[in-house]
């Protein structure tokens, strides 16, 4: 099994607009517009320097995160190439899946943080253009 890359550090936050804002002065990031999903309970922000900004709804794991921790790191994401082998890796080490979700071509696989001392990982898998051609396309 390979990491292809780390993908993207993930904060859970309370006040989405609050906390771009924030990194966004500080930091001079931009993040995308929000994504919504209200089957996964969870709104998303991203920045191309690797930040992720996720709110969630009420009730669920990142809602229950920052209400018993506060805002802060959530996960930390790597992008693989092949999410069964990967996961197969993770097994054979005694980890199993707390999350599997698709959203659109992208496919995320959560382990649970007391596995990996601490820090819960989430595996990421999607098909990657070439920068050029999202520039063409307008990421279309």
């Amino acid at each position: 099994m390979k990491i292809e890359r780390l993908d993207r550090v993930v904060l859970g936050v309370r006040d989405m607009d609050g906390v771009s804002g924030f990194f966004e002065d500080l930091l001079g990031l931009r993040f995308d517009p929000l994504l919504s999903d209200p089957a996964v309970g969870m709104d998303a922000r991203y920045s191309r320097e690797g930040l992720e900004l996720v709110a969630g709804h009420p009730g669920t794991a990142v809602d229950r995160f920052t209400e018993t921790r506060g805002e802060g790191v959530f996960c930390v994401v790597f992008k693989v190439a092949d999410m069964d082998e990967a996961i197969a890796h993770f097994r054979a080490r005694g980890l199993e899946p707390v999350n599997d979700v698709t959203f659109g071509a992208m496919r995320e696989v959560a382990f649970h943080p007391a596995g990996s001392h601490g820090m819960q990982i989430v595996l990421a898998e999607y098909p990657e253009r070439h920068p050029a051609t999202d520039a063409v396309l307008g990421g279309a």
